[in-house]
């Protein structure tokens, strides 16, 4: 029995719909930079400098991790921990996989705006910058300190 290449294609789209809207769903409903604290605050902050970085190397061709290097320095002055660790204990396991979701949820964003250009007219660069730089701030501030689980 063969499946035609249309009801694949319809498959394939259903199913890529589905799966964005859990993954915007899920960020309407986050929570304000402002409300975030302690553990979920550098959660949040590793989540959108490694996104930032995917974003710089797909749409501004810059392959250099510059964001989540800046967010490893700033782990390692305060917390003596890498990014990588921190994820490994308080997000994923499994950090390339992690790594690899985030990079599939920011390519998946773009293609849903129109690609690189139509993001960064819609403020998706800014609202990058701005949202990095707030949690930067805050993570710096913040009493919290990783506990070894």
């Amino acid at each position: 029995m063969t499946i035609s290449k249309r009801f694949l294609t319809l498959l394939f789209s259903t199913l890529l719909l589905a799966y964005s809207q859990t993954v915007f769903s899920t960020e309407e409903q986050a929570v304000s930079i402002d409300e975030l604290n302690g553990q979920a605050l550098h959660e949040k902050l590793v989540e959108t400098a490694l996104k930032y970085d995917f974003y710089n190397k797909r749409c501004r061709g810059i392959s250099v991790s510059g964001e989540s290097y800046q967010v490893e320095r700033m782990f390692l002055k305060k917390y003596g921990l890498t990014i990588n660790n921190f994820i490994k204990q308080y997000i994923d396991r499994d950090t390339r996989g992690y790594k690899e979701k985030l990079k599939k949820d920011i390519y998946l964003q773009l293609s849903q705006m129109g690609g690189c250009e139509k993001a960064k007219e819609k403020g998706l660069l800014k609202a990058f910058q701005e949202n990095l730089q707030s949690l930067f701030d805050k993570a710096e501030t913040s009493q919290w300190f990783p506990i070894e689980p």
